[in-house]
C-alpha cells in the first residue's frame, strides 16, 4: 500500500514538472505553403509574392513592408531566415508596432553593419507609398559592425522583458535594453526591404517562466565607437 502511494506521488510530481516546464507555446507559424499571401499577412507597401515556400519582397519608390497580423506576446522568440541581395541597402524586422512606432532591428548592407534604432512608419499623402524613418528620441541606440553577406541567414529574436537579443546563424549579434520603456507591449511585427528580400520559415513562440528569462553572458560583437564629429 505504501510503495503504491510513493509511486502516485512520484507520478504526481512529474506531472506537474512537466507541466511546468511547459513554458514556451508557437503561437504563430507560417511557411508560405501557398502561392499566395494569406490573412495573416498586410502589404503596406511595394510588392510582395509567394514563390516555392518564401515570399519575395521589393521595393518601389520607396520601402517594401510587410506587416503579420499577428500580434506579438509579452515575451517571444521571433525566428526566419532570410536573404537579401547585395544591392539592397537595407534589410528591417518591424517589432512591437503600435501606432507608428516600433523597435528596428536594421540589416544595414550600405555601411556592413546590424543596428537597433527607434523607429517610425511615416506615411506620405504627397507621393505614392510609405517609408520608415528614425525616431532618435531615446539616445543613442546600439550598433555593431558585420560584413555583407549574400547567404541565407536565421534570425533568432528574443523578447525579455524590456530586453531584446538578436542571434544571426546562431552568433550573437546585438542586444538592447529598452530602460525608456520606448517599446510598448503586444503589437505587429514585419519586415520591411530598401531593395530586394526573400523570407522563410517565420515562427513566432510565447515565452513563460525560465523560457521569457533573459539569455546568460549574451555577449554579442563589440559595438561601434562613436566618432567625434569637427567643424573645419
Amino acid at each position: 500500500m505504501n510503495q503504491r502511494k510513493i509511486l502516485l506521488l512520484s507520478f504526481l510530481i512529474f506531472s506537474t514538472f512537466l507541466i511546468t516546464n511547459a513554458q514556451s507555446k508557437v503561437v504563430f507559424k507560417e511557411t508560405f505553403g501557398k502561392n499566395k499571401l494569406q490573412k495573416n499577412w498586410l502589404t503596406v507597401n511595394g510588392n510582395w509574392e509567394v514563390k516555392d515556400h518564401m515570399i519575395h519582397g521589393s521595393r518601389d519608390v520607396n520601402w517594401a513592408i510587410l506587416l503579420c497580423n499577428k500580434s506579438v506576446p509579452d515575451n517571444y522568440i521571433l525566428t526566419f531566415s532570410s536573404l537579401v541581395e547585395p544591392e539592397s541597402n537595407l534589410f528591417e524586422v518591424i517589432l512591437n508596432l503600435n501606432g507608428p512606432k516600433f523597435l528596428g532591428i536594421l540589416l544595414n548592407q550600405l555601411e556592413d553593419r546590424v543596428a537597433i534604432e527607434d523607429r517610425s512608419l511615416m506615411l506620405n499623402l504627397d507621393q505614392r507609398g510609405s517609408f520608415i524613418q528614425s525616431t532618435g528620441h531615446i539616445g543613442r541606440m546600439p550598433k555593431v559592425d558585420r560584413p555583407k553577406q549574400y547567404t541565407w541567414q536565421k534570425w533568432k529574436i528574443q523578447r525579455a522583458g524590456n530586453q531584446f537579443f538578436i542571434w544571426i546563424n546562431e552568433e550573437e549579434v546585438i542586444s538592447f535594453t529598452d530602460s525608456k520603456n520606448f517599446v510598448k507591449p503586444n503589437g505587429q511585427f514585419g519586415f520591411a526591404v530598401s531593395g530586394k528580400a526573400f523570407i522563410k520559415e517565420v515562427q513566432l513562440l510565447s515565452t513563460k517562466g525560465e523560457d521569457a528569462l533573459p539569455p546568460q553572458n549574451f555577449k554579442g560583437k563589440p559595438p561601434v565607437k562613436k566618432v567625434p564629429f569637427h567643424f573645419e
